[in-house]
């Protein structure tokens, strides 16, 4: 079985939901008529004007792809059953927490999702180049096989192409 780093999966993964989230607001914000979209200074303005959209739909989108990397599938919707009933709440914001499993892991979230999102704010993604130079790196996350990596990419990325 190959592994590969969780930090890499997780950077990776909140990358590409940006990537393919921020593009189809700014596909559709073309097509009704905004002259060129993809300019950075209205990249910039698109971003503020969905600040919270995108917060809501990254934590919709992209639970199920942290809770797989942190749960074992056959007990995972378990897990979330009962950490639902002890905590008597379906609070998005906690139950990503849930999803990271860890402080760690959920640190490592924030921070990535925070460098993806100050980009846009520039109005721009990352390149590959920097994505890989500067995405941030954990190693206490372990790692996980190669294999469910792709799949849960693959998963998540295909869910937020059609829920555009």
């Amino acid at each position: 079985m190959k592994m590969i780093r969780k930090d890499y999966v997780l950077a990776m993964l909140v990358r590409l939901f940006f990537k393919y989230y921020v593009t189809g607001i700014v596909e559709k914000s073309a097509k009704a008529g905004m002259q060129d979209a993809f300019e950075p200074r209205n990249v910039k303005q698109l971003m503020l004007e969905h600040y919270e959209e995108i917060g809501k739909r990254y934590n919709e989108e992209v639970f199920y792809a942290i809770v797989r990397m942190n749960y074992e599938e056959a007990t995972m919707e378990q897990e979330i059953r009962d950490f639902v009933s002890q905590q008597g709440t379906t609070d998005m914001m906690q139950l990503m927490r849930f999803a990271c499993k860890t402080d760690s892991f959920y640190n490592t979230m924030v921070e990535e999702y925070k460098r993806n999102f100050f980009l846009l704010l520039e109005g721009r993604l990352a390149t590959d180049e920097e994505h890989e130079e500067q995405y941030t790196r954990n190693e206490s996350l372990g790692s996980m096989d190669i294999d469910l990596a792709h799949l849960i990419i693959n998963r998540t990325i295909s869910q937020v192409i059609s829920n555009k």
